[in-house]
């Protein structure tokens, strides 16, 4: 499997947190760039006792997004009602009798 690179690792997240509603000033650009810091020390430190099938990269990009809530709030996202609350009622039809 290919190895991604800092920065395809970069890019994801600034996507991500784009898309996520997340403001992206120049504070929270050096916030990233620490968050990504600190995952690369991480993954440096495990690559060392082993390689395994996924590569540095990977592990780079796992680890980065499971250190995001630690870093940046994400704002709660509202999914609205795809449709009114079905209530029973009649169709119209007539009853015989």
């Amino acid at each position: 499997m290919e190895d991604i690179s800092f920065q395809h690792v970069f890019s994801r997240m600034y996507s991500y947190l784009c898309e996520a509603g997340v403001e992206m000033t120049s504070e929270r650009c050096r916030q990233m760039l620490q968050l990504i810091d600190d995952a690369v020390a991480e993954v440096g430190e495990i690559a060392g006792d082993s390689a395994g099938e996924r590569g540095h990269g990977a592990r780079l990009l796992e680890n980065t997004m499971s250190r995001l809530p630690d870093y940046f709030t994400i704002p709660d996202v509202s999914t609205p009602t795809a449709a009114p609350p079905l209530c029973r009622g009649s169709i119209g039809y007539y009853t015989r009798g």
